[in-house]
């Protein structure tokens, strides 16, 4: 599987951050074959014909559509590069969480680490144009910068990320605010980190050392769901990826995901998506329409 490094010399300088047009980078490049990445990524598509698979869902590509796509996340890119506009933002989270003091950062923006709601927004032509004209003025910042671009540059960077996420929040109908407990944050920031190893209510309470009805009193509030359903739906999203992208057997799958047999992997899977992990692999592996 593909993997890109992002280029934080590129330039001459270290920069964490970059953003270009499709249309005007001659090196832009769309794998439909499986990819990772070391960074984020946020793709806004002005035109494009195409769709990108993420998290296991085929999403089309629209006019005025974005697409947040988070560190390690295996997506595929099935575009069209004739006639293709819009803007590609990669940055590493150091960029903005080291300069607020706040690690937790990007796990405060409701698009990335979803696994209730797609990564995908499609924007209304005032909100796209407001983006937009942020956007370039990042572009023009790298293309002239200075002693103190880095400052600017992490504000605009900061006002677009906070603004997709109020967008982002409004179309799903959940809470914008990312300055809420922070335990919802660290939350999300250990579903991630042990989603392979954990999948309890209970071990996820004592890693935050609160009770469970603080935490899905939080998470409630927050996204809408219940702690379980959270956990259970990014459970889901590892076995499928597993399913979708490796040679494993089930008994391994189980075995590196810590389920204490592979029948209930095999029960849990059902459970969620209605058919056994053996007939997802075969509707599904390494086939992305």
């Amino acid at each position: 599987m593909r993997k890109f490094i992002f280029e934080k010399s590129k330039y001459g300088f270290e920069l964490l951050m970059d953003l270009h047009k499709f249309e005007g980078n001659p090196n832009v490049f769309f794998d439909p074959n499986p990819q990772i990445t070391d960074f984020f990524e946020i793709m806004i598509f002005e035109k494009a014909n195409g769709s990108i698979e993420l998290n296991g869902q085929l999403l089309e590509i629209k006019e005025n559509s974005v697409f947040f796509i988070s560190p390690f996340q295996k997506k595929c890119c099935m575009i069209d590069l004739s006639g293709i506009k819009g803007f590609h933002l990669v940055f590493q989270s150091d960029f903005l969480s080291d300069f607020f003091g706040d690690k937790l950062f990007t796990y405060r923006l409701q698009y990335f680490y979803n696994s209730q709601h797609p990564q995908f927004l499609r924007l209304k032509n005032d909100d796209y144009a407001f983006i937009r004209s942020a956007l370039n003025e990042i572009i023009a910042e790298i293309k002239n910068y200075q002693n103190d671009s880095p400052h600017i540059l992490r504000s605009l960077l900061y006002f677009s990320l906070s603004k997709l996420n109020r967008l982002y929040s409004k179309c799903y109908n959940i809470s914008p605010s990312t300055q809420s407990n922070s335990i919802i944050y660290k939350f999300k920031e250990l579903l991630e980190l042990n989603i392979r190893t954990s999948h309890t209510v209970e071990e996820y309470c004592n890693l935050l050392n609160v009770t469970r009805h603080q935490l899905n009193a939080l998470v409630k509030e927050h996204t809408r769901y219940t702690t379980k359903e959270i956990i259970s739906n990014r459970l889901l999203i590892e076995i499928k990826t597993e399913l979708r992208y490796s040679d494993k057997t089930i008994s391994e799958i189980a075995h590196d995901l810590n389920f204490s047999e592979p029948n209930n992997l095999s029960r849990f899977f059902m459970k969620m998506e209605d058919m056994n992990p053996s007939a997802y692999r075969k509707i599904y592996q390494n086939d992305s329409n």
